[in-house]
């Protein structure tokens, strides 16, 4: 079985519903009275969490900080069969908590604990330390643009992913693509992938794909894959050629906040040596499996097989 390595940037998702039948007396404010809570991992995490479900080896290499937050995220990556490998940050671990009235659907408050931070120099020789240990047959970096994503960093798994013939997958922020030359994949959506063109807007059209998906594999020496919304996605190899691949579950959907189960299931299937276009089909599949449930979400064995 090859093991997945997935970086970098870690969130908790804590969702808190009640109802808000009483009047609040201090304040014009909402009065929640706490019905339930529900907790899940998102980013990095949640990306590694759609690995694991469909009982695959995975680990995650993080920044975390020494709090109640970490200690509780440790616990449900360790109930979700994922291994945790830290760098420990002076600032807060990432949480996002969701106050919901559960009668209404509606979020009446979000509270973020969260600092951006670069990691530092004695991370980065830590991080080294890390991949030499765990030996990943394939390494996927999550990209949510808070704080790992440098250049030293980057380098130091590029250096040993080259060494060692491993596989790069990467779902990266615009700004950050100059970093990442030759590897092996990198995935943006539609509007993600307009940006890193320096294009102010064209039509999704495969016309338009097919064109500017050329220009970008030449100029980064990369395979792409273009989430495209209801248009499902598009694959330009690094030899050029082009595929416009549509799912066979569902022709019409919105599956832009799936990418994490995207990501993960692509990255699963390429490690079971699958084409990259059957890669992609298996993950158009997951998406729209994801895409039905609620808020943060992850796809299982069954769902993905059996559906």
């Amino acid at each position: 079985m090859s093991k997945i390595v997935v970086f970098w940037d870690a969130m908790l998702d804590i969702y808190i519903f009640g109802n808000t039948d009483r009047k609040n007396p201090e304040s014009p404010m909402p009065l929640l009275k706490v019905e339930k809570q529900e907790i899940r991992l998102w980013w990095a995490s949640n990306v590694a969490h759609n690995i694991a479900n469909l009982n695959w080896s995975v680990e995650l290499i993080s920044l975390l900080w020494d709090d109640g937050n970490r200690k509780l995220f440790n616990k449900i990556c360790e109930e979700k069969n994922i291994k945790i490998n830290e760098l420990i940050m002076d600032a807060p671990t990432i949480t996002k908590t969701r106050y919901l009235d559960s009668q209404y659907k509606q979020q009446l408050l979000r509270v973020d604990y969260e600092e951006k931070k670069k990691i530092t120099n004695d991370q980065v020789w830590k991080l080294k330390n890390m991949l030499e240990e765990i030996k990943p047959e394939i390494i996927l970096i999550s990209d949510y643009d808070k704080w790992i994503i440098t250049p030293e960093s980057v380098e130091t798994v590029k250096n040993y992913a080259n060494e060692n013939n491993i596989k790069i997958l990467v779902d990266i922020k615009p700004k950050n693509l100059e970093l990442f030359y030759d590897v092996f994949l990198v995935k943006p959506n539609f509007k993600e992938f307009c940006e890193m063109m320096w294009i102010t807007w064209i039509e999704n059209t495969e016309e338009n794909i097919t064109k500017y998906g050329k220009e970008f594999v030449q100029r980064y020496r990369t395979n792409i894959v273009i989430t495209r919304g209801w248009k499902w996605s598009s694959l330009i190899t690094k030899q050029w050629d082009v595929y416009h691949i549509p799912s066979e579950e569902l022709k019409v959907f919105d599956v832009s906040w799936a990418w994490d189960t995207y990501i993960a299931t692509l990255t699963y299937a390429i490690s079971n040596n699958y084409s990259l276009v059957d890669a992609i089909k298996l993950s158009n599949k997951a998406s729209w499996v994801v895409v039905w449930k609620v808020w943060t979400a992850a796809i299982t064995r069954e769902e993905l097989w059996f559906l």
